[in-house]
Order: C-alpha cells, then sequence, then structure tokens
C-alpha cells in the first residue's frame, strides 16, 4: 500500500474527454483495467493485459484510450462524478433536519464508494500516475467533499471546534475508502449498513477532554 494517505474521489476535472469508443466495448475495457490495476497495479498491467480480459484485441483499446493512463484517468475521473451526484443528491431536501442531512449524506457516500470499489481503490493505490493536470482538480474537490462533511457534521454538533471536525471526518472517509482497498465476503447492502452504522457512531461519539 503506497506512504500516501487514501483519499475519496470527488472532483470536476477540466482534462479534455477520453476517445469515445463503442459502447459496448468501452465497458467491459474500463472494468478490466480497474480490476487489473487494483490486483496488479498499474505498472505490472499490459494494454495485452487488459484486452485479453476484457475480450478483445490490446491493440483495440486504442480506439477507445490513446494510453493506459488516459484509461485510468477516465476511470478516476468517472467514479469522482459519481461520488460528487451522489452527495449532491443526498443534501437535496432542504427539509431535513442537520440529523438526517448527515445520515443521508454518510449513506450515500459509503454506498457509492462500495459500489465502484474498483475505481476508488485504483484512485488509493494508483494516484501517482495521474498527471497534475488529472490530480491537482481531483484534490480540490476532495477538499471540497471534506469541507461538506464538516459543514453537516458541526451543524450537528456545534460544540467542535473546526479542527476536531475536521479530523472525525478524515477519519470517517479515510474508514470508508479503506473497505475499496481489501476485499471482504460481506454482502453489500449488510456492508452499506455496517459500514454507515460504523460511520455515524463515530462521528457522534464524544471528545475526549485532554486533562489539565
Amino acid at each position: 500500500m503506497p506512504s500516501h494517505s487514501p483519499r475519496p474521489l470527488d472532483a470536476k476535472s477540466a482534462s479534455p474527454p477520453a476517445r469515445r469508443g463503442r459502447p459496448s466495448r468501452r465497458a467491459p475495457i474500463f472494468a478490466a483495467a480497474l480490476r487489473l490495476f487494483r490486483e496488479r497495479g498499474f505498472h505490472a498491467t499490459s494494454i495485452n493485459d487488459i484486452g485479453e480480459a476484457a475480450g478483445v484485441a490490446g491493440t483495440a483499446i486504442y480506439s477507445h484510450f490513446s494510453t493506459k493512463q488516459e484509461l485510468l484517468a477516465e476511470a478516476i475521473r468517472e467514479g469522482a462524478r459519481r461520488i460528487r451526484e451522489s452527495v449532491r443528491d443526498s443534501l437535496a431536501d432542504d427539509a431535513q433536519t442537520p440529523e438526517a442531512a448527515l445520515e443521508a449524506l454518510v449513506r450515500a457516500y459509503v454506498r457509492v464508494v462500495l459500489e465502484n470499489a474498483d475505481m476508488n481503490a485504483c484512485y488509493v493505490l494508483e494516484s501517482r500516475n495521474l498527471t497534475p493536470d488529472v490530480r491537482e482538480p481531483l484534490l480540490r474537490g476532495e477538499r471540497g467533499l471534506r469541507e461538506a462533511w464538516r459543514n453537516q457534521l458541526m451543524a450537528v454538533r456545534p460544540e467542535l471546534s473546526r479542527e476536531q471536525a475536521r479530523t472525525m471526518v478524515q477519519m470517517a472517509i479515510f474508514a470508508v475508502v479503506a473497505l475499496c482497498v481489501h476485499q471482504n465476503r460481506v454482502d453489500r447492502e449488510d456492508l452499506v449498513e455496517l459500514a454507515t452504522a460504523q460511520v455515524l457512531g463515530a462521528l457522534h461519539s464524544p471528545v475526549p477532554v485532554s486533562p489539565a
């Protein structure tokens, strides 16, 4: 596992979109690449490996992506878009109480992250292979996501300082993303419920007071 901290996906990218190919081929290429990047690593996976896993000739991949790095970047941007939209939708109901909104945000985030586990694992493990023009917008998006969490948490727990809330949010997000990196056999719906309950429990836990 790399030395840098895992970061969840959430960003808008100004990078140009990847080359468009036939959707029927593009989807299995995407899925095969993500699975292999996660299992073997970016550098240890060749275009031919991806093609074989996707059931297409390796050279056919260039009809959809100009390079292997572009394929990785496209996957991560797509994961960011899905998380961004899911979190936005969870907070769309202005009539929610702060507590309900926090639960909706956590549940939506947990679900979309687990449903896109390979995408998120690739970002955690392989983001160092992204070029700065792809990586920097993603980092800005991460900061926006953490701020949304922190603001919602502080609406529920105004006694927290901004630094306390920020730290609790970082720990919660890290815990969810870690579930993408390590395989487990828990049923998906059960895992969503378990992770949501654990994260909410952590966010509601009392903050220890340092002895004088």
